[in-house]
């Protein structure tokens, strides 16, 4: 089974069950969440192993993700138990798909401190891919010595990076220092997961094609721009093309569908078919997530992603 070392920040999630702003909500329901971990989850349900490296502190929080981690299969034997300082968290409102009030907690959090030393260790003979996002490096220094020393390690052991900038609105410093450093990240991965917004953020360019050469002219062996309903454009040195994404029969949450393309595309990739092939899972992955309310509940497993392949339609970016 293809073993995938994830790296990133879970988090406690606090998902409203009530509209409204969230200093007036008085029920909210409690779940994990996290770029990273959201793939995790998508990955182990679609037959891959994940293990998951971060630091979590001595907190209810911390016990609830090790929880979470165990009921949906993610290995959390690289976890790193950090008892002076807490476990980040967030707090999500129930509003219409792509407005909500998110909130987060995590300033000097736990995940914050991993550092270069923590990667020195690790036993990296069993993993056939290594993902983070743009968050991980983003949020220390010490975090983004750390995503250089893995990448450094990765590439010496052989094994794909898969890169996806993933920039938050509510997070995002643009910065030249911090454009500079995704730059960084993208340049030296395998495989680079921008959207068409993303790219044109760290990069000035808004066409995927010219973007595609950019960044395969940086170092990078492939890149998937993804392009909202018009489906993504990929390119390597041996293909390229546009992959059509799959018609939602409803939008409930936007949230979280960049980290289950992520999931599907690294489970192609680990399965070794085509870029292209790989590319529609991953639409197919991200369309599902969209239907549902969580940022990982409703991601699928192997026979339910087929099944929706084979049901559903691609989306006509003219009609629909």
């Amino acid at each position: 089974m293809d073993k995938v070392l994830l790296i990133g920040e879970p988090m406690e999630l606090l998902l409203a069950e009530e509209e409204g702003a969230l200093s007036d909500v008085t029920h909210f329901r409690a779940s994990v969440s996290g770029a990273e971990m959201n793939v995790a989850v998508g990955l182990a349900r679609l037959g891959l192993c994940p293990r998951f490296m971060t630091r979590l502190g001595c907190d209810p929080r911390a016990d609830r993700i090790r929880r979470f981690m165990k009921q949906n299969n993610i290995s959390d034997d690289l976890i790193i138990t950090d008892p002076l300082h807490l476990t980040g968290a967030m707090m999500k409102s129930k509003s219409d798909p792509g407005k909500h009030e998110i909130y987060y907690f995590r300033q000097d959090s736990a995940a914050s401190f991993l550092c270069s030393e923590d990667i020195d260790g690790l036993d990296l003979s069993d993993i056939r891919a290594v993902h983070f996002t743009g968050i991980f490096p983003s949020i220390s220094k010490s975090a983004a010595d750390a995503a250089r020393q893995l990448v450094k390690r990765a590439h010496e052991n052989e094994i794909t990076v898969i890169f996806d900038p993933n920039l938050r609105c509510q997070l995002w410093n643009s910065s030249p220092e911090t454009i500079s450093l995704l730059n960084e990240f993208a340049a030296h991965s395998d495989v680079f997961l921008p959207s068409l917004k993303e790219a044109e953020t760290l990069c000035g360019l808004s066409d995927e094609e010219a973007i595609a050469e950019h960044y395969l002219k940086l170092g990078t062996k492939k890149i998937v721009v993804k392009l909202g309903k018009q489906g993504a454009y990929y390119k390597s040195n041996v293909e390229s093309g546009i992959a059509p994404t799959f018609r939602a029969d409803a939008i409930v949450d936007t949230a979280g569908a960049g980290d289950g393309f992520a999931a599907g595309l690294i489970s192609g990739i680990c399965e070794e078919i085509p870029l292209g092939e790989a590319v529609v899972r991953a639409n197919a992955v991200g369309s599902i997530q969209i239907q549902n309310a969580s940022d990982n509940a409703g991601l699928p497993t192997m026979a339910q992603l087929r099944e929706y392949m084979l049901d559903h339609r691609f989306v006509n970016p003219d009609r629909d």
